[in-house]
């Protein structure tokens, strides 16, 4: 059977949907065939990413929104329901990263950053729940490869996206009676503004632990989403997908690589 994904007549939400991983969710489910609504903080990138989709022909419409703001996710979901209809895919995208070790990291922004990405989440499934109650649907959440393996120098940053991956496992069962599916993504290092820092100084080493050998795109993370939100996926509820290219799968992924030279 051919696999023929399609959103038409339906309305996808992407929080933190003005670049990277967020923009391109936005742009393949418009692509298609979804009405889609975005949002973030700036409204100069709001404006250019509703700009980029409309001039690619999606029915778009979005606003500023702090996501960390309860009232604001509430909001924002009447909003979208009046300008697009129903919401039939809720995606938390929407995340902030500060570069502080745990020993460093000050009161605003440990706050910060459990506000935005882990009561943010909460709130905004909620949110969407009350949305979807009666209809079913699916939330997708961005937690990160910081879950699984901690860095230094962004432990915050970790432990609220160990506490997102846990919540997907709780709302999946909690929401599955309601015919609404909730499933995490994992991005490995994709080419973002959020992770060009580490790539211009460490990109060698980064590239190094990553089965593919290469940085991933947004887009590849969209396409994923795209699956995990389709009936294609009607089974898939309460886990976190990697989308990493394989990074840190084994100790030493170069080596494959050097052994197909070898082998010729």
């Amino acid at each position: 059977m051919e696999m023929n994904i399609r959103y038409d007549g339906k309305t996808v939400l992407v929080t933190g949907g003005t670049g990277g991983i967020g923009l391109a969710c936005a742009q393949v489910f418009s692509g298609l065939g979804a009405k889609v609504a975005i949002c973030g903080t700036n409204q100069a990138k709001l404006d250019k990413a509703l700009q980029t989709l409309r001039a690619e022909g999606g029915q778009v419409w979005g606003e500023v929104c702090d996501v960390s703001s309860p009232k604001a996710l509430n909001d924002l979901a009447d909003h979208v329901e009046a300008a697009l209809g129903p919401i039939d895919v809720w995606v938390s995208n929407a995340g902030v990263m500060p570069p502080y070790s745990l020993i460093d990291i000050d009161e605003k922004s440990w706050d910060q950053v459990m506000d935005v990405n882990v009561k943010g989440v909460c709130m905004g499934a909620q949110s969407a729940f009350r949305t979807m109650k009666d209809r079913g649907g699916v939330i997708l959440v961005a937690s990160s490869f910081a879950s699984l393996i901690p860095s230094i120098g962004s432990g915050a940053y970790a432990a609220s996206k160990a506490a997102v991956s846990s919540m997907v496992k709780t709302l999946a069962a909690e929401l599955a009676p309601y015919g609404i599916r909730v499933n995490g993504y994992i991005p490995g290092v994709i080419e973002t503004d959020m992770t060009a820092a580490g790539r211009a100084a460490n990109g060698e080493s980064m590239r190094s632990v990553i089965a593919l050998q290469q940085f991933g795109q947004p887009i590849d993370v969209a396409w994923s989403l795209a699956f995990l939100a389709s009936d294609y996926a009607s089974y898939i509820t309460g886990t976190t997908l990697e989308i990493s290219g394989g990074k840190m799968g084994v100790q030493n992924p170069a080596k494959a690589w050097q052994d197909k030279l070898t082998r010729g």
